[in-house]
């Protein structure tokens, strides 16, 4: 083992010891708590450093479970955060109600550590998919039959070749219709206020523009998820980015921050594969590599025993076939830009609550205006305690099912319903429509603890996946949930390392999943309902196809 390698697992062990402290430190804040009058303050402790051990362990292996961290770090941002500064602030945050603040921390204390629970049963499953024990094929070869110890020349490489273009192709074409919403959205803004545009903003655009708008998202998941080359990528991510900039002038935050996240959790998923090529080139034992083909076949075993040895502590040469090495996808440009991109952005951020309601800012420095961002984001703990608190008051006594409101709204009230069945439209604001026909807990709450005018306003308090899952299946729905969704952000990459439809899917989950400690539970999945989704796939698999049916023929035999 080299200097590197002995260094970063004294590193991780350090973590671990770390990680085990901090769980051992909640166990001991919990126990506090059951025998305090008010055990407030211990559930707090004890949630904080539940949390602490999940993001350690995060940090153990960073690449490896980015999506649990970045999971994590949204929690801290909208339950976690507020009461933890109005603590350090030496203010009480627990006039909730006492069943209520004892449900919003018991249920952070049930989903932290089921999500690590989770975590753990998805490491051990990924290991196992990196043995090789089931079977499959992996991402980075493309398919392809073993004959005498080579490769052959797949069809499904070619495909997925064909597929990077097409996919381009839609998604810079489908992009010209997206700016031309959010041009449309800047120019409304410019005369009216925020809260006016959540209220009465309508398109005044054909609607076939929309409909070209909504290839942009699914189209750049299946040309990433075709792993293109870093050149190719950085160009799509930065519009994709870029594409958001008229919501963040309109005053919402949320599509640009989870496109950023979205940005940076693929670059690094990329960065694991790339160094899992390196180790592990075939995840399968027994198989022979064959020389690199223009489709990018792997190199023969002989070819591999001419490759030089470890260059330098801790590196291996990369064992692809190709001539030009594929370069770290997170280097010293991107450690730089995030370094100084994240305090800029905080900053930012937490000076448009401000911006948006044109409201004087107070003068407060840079640490204070981050911390008040966090505060004011942290607001969802609250609304998860009031909203508890009027479980009994929400309408339909239990008929509607809030984990799964949004595919129910998509069947109920969606185009294809009202088209054939004349089904009530939902609409896109606040409506009374949606607060008495809907399914979403977000509309339903908002116009229960908020009130008529507030919520007809434009105001709102979101939902939480916490709150949904309580409501429909009590804890046991919440454990439940929590052991799957860890399960999933640890080994849904090495699934989708194996497969790049698997890899589109979970893009997709990943443009959406991040927010849901402040939104449904599983509203990160409804796209595979869109007639959207599946206009995109065809498209793009569609014309990969007969481009592949009429050039790969000849190419193979070149």
């Amino acid at each position: 083992m080299t200097l590197a390698r002995e260094v970063g697992a004294g590193g991780r062990g350090i973590k671990r010891w770390i990680r085990y402290g901090l769980y051992l430190l909640a166990f001991g804040f919990g126990f506090f708590a059951i025998g305090a009058e008010e055990p407030y303050q211990g559930l707090l402790g004890a949630v904080v450093c539940l949390w602490g051990g999940n993001m350690v362990y995060a940090l153990e292996r960073l690449r490896e479970r980015i999506l649990f961290f970045l999971l994590h770090v949204t929690l801290f941002t909208f339950l976690i955060g507020r009461p933890v500064i109005t603590v350090l602030r030496g203010q009480q945050w627990w006039d909730y109600g006492h069943e209520n603040v004892m449900f919003a921390l018991s249920s952070l204390l049930i989903t932290l550590l089921f999500l690590y629970l989770g975590a753990l049963l998805g490491q051990q499953r990924s290991l196992r998919l990196r043995k090789g024990q089931p079977g499959g094929l992996c991402l980075e070869r493309g398919g392809g039959r073993w004959e005498d110890g080579r490769m052959e020349e797949s069809f499904a490489h070619a495909f997925r070749y064909y597929l990077s273009w097409v996919s381009q192709i839609v998604f810079y074409l489908s992009l010209l219709f997206t700016f031309m919403l959010g041009q449309e959205k800047i120019a409304y803004i410019a005369d009216h206020t925020y809260y006016e545009y959540f209220v009465e903003f309508k398109s005044g655009l054909p609607y076939i523009v929309y409909e070209l708008s909504t290839l942009t998202r699914y189209s750049l998941c299946f040309f990433l998820a075709c792993l293109p080359k870093k050149s190719r990528a950085f160009p799509a991510l930065s519009l994709y980015v870029l594409a958001a900039a008229p919501e963040l002038i309109v005053g919402e935050r949320n599509p640009i921050v989870l496109r950023v996240i979205f940005a940076l959790s693929y670059y690094v998923l990329r960065d694991l594969y790339r160094e899992r090529q390196e180790e592990d080139p075939v995840p399968f034992r027994g198989r022979s590599r064959s020389k690199s083909s223009k489709w990018g076949s792997p190199r023969s075993r002989s070819a591999e025993r001419k490759l030089p040895q470890d260059r330098g502590a801790g590196r291996r040469p990369l064992q692809t076939g190709s001539k030009d090495q594929e370069r770290p996808w997170i280097g010293r440009l991107e450690k730089a830009a995030l370094m100084a991109g994240i305090p800029c952005g905080l900053v930012f951020l937490g000076m448009m609550d401000y911006m948006r309601e044109d409201r004087v800012r107070k003068s407060l420095g840079l640490l204070d205006t981050i911390v008040d961002l966090f505060y004011k984001q942290g607001v969802s703990f609250q609304w998860l305690a009031l909203g508890h608190g009027v479980i009994e008051e929400l309408p339909g006594e239990g008929a509607f099912h809030y984990t799964v409101g949004s595919f129910i709204d998509y069947f109920a009230h969606g185009s294809v319903a009202q088209r054939f069945f004349g089904a009530v439209p939902l609409g896109t604001n606040n409506s009374l429509v949606k607060a008495t026909l809907g399914h979403s807990l977000a509309h339903h709450m908002s116009y229960l603890v908020m009130g008529p005018e507030e919520y007809l306003a434009g105001h709102g308090c979101g939902s939480s996946y916490l709150l949904e899952l309580f409501i429909d299946h009590g804890y046991l729905g919440i454990c439940v949930f929590s052991l799957g969704l860890g399960c999933l952000l640890l080994v849904g990459p090495e699934l989708a390392r194996r497969d790049t439809f698997i890899f589109a899917l979970l893009l997709l989950c990943m443009t959406n999943l991040f927010l849901i400690p402040r939104a449904e539970a599983l509203g990160f999945l409804t796209f595979v309902l869109t007639l959207q989704f599946w206009a995109a796939a065809a498209i793009c698999c569609g014309g990969a196809l007969l481009l592949c049916r009429r050039f790969y023929p000849r190419k193979r035999h070149l």
